[in-house]
């Protein structure tokens, strides 16, 4: 049985970037585990490359086992990879795009990443990543003599 999720309703916050409007929602879990997805897709396709030229390399070495150099490049992403990945030009692009991709049909993480500049890096950021901080604190009800 599947949970309603109806009633949960993702943070959004516009930012205006040169004269358009933009809607960023919160980043989920979902979003984040697509972007290390993503990241994973792209290990699994380089180590693939650096296997085949580790096989290659030591076939004309001739004395070393492929094998023990091969279980060094199968590394999985750490989280400590992911984490700097999120900091790096292209990792904050393709969140934004996340970010964007429920108000902004179409979009792609080209577009995301062209629209981002460093004005407004930490609006974004905060828009995609809010903490309980951001929220505007509500003013104490004012108390009435009796």
């Amino acid at each position: 049985m599947s949970m309603d999720l109806s009633g949960f309703v993702k943070q959004k916050t516009k930012i205006t970037i040169g004269t358009k409007e933009f809607i960023f929602s919160e980043l989920t879990l979902r979003d984040l585990a697509e972007f290390r997805g993503d990241m994973t897709k792209k290990r699994k396709e380089i180590n693939q490359e650096r296997r085949n030229r580790l096989i290659e390399d030591a076939k004309k070495i001739g004395n070393v086992d492929p094998l023990t150099i091969l279980k060094f490049s199968d590394e999985p992403v750490s989280e400590e990879e992911v984490e700097a990945e999120m900091e790096t030009i292209e990792g904050l692009g393709y969140l934004a795009y996340l970010s964007l991709r429920p108000n902004h049909t179409g979009i792609s993480k080209e577009e995301a990443l062209g629209i981002i500049s460093p004005r407004v890096i930490e609006k974004i950021s905060a828009a995609m990543f809010p903490t309980m901080e951001d929220k505007p604190k509500k003013k104490p009800a004012r108390k009435t003599k009796p």
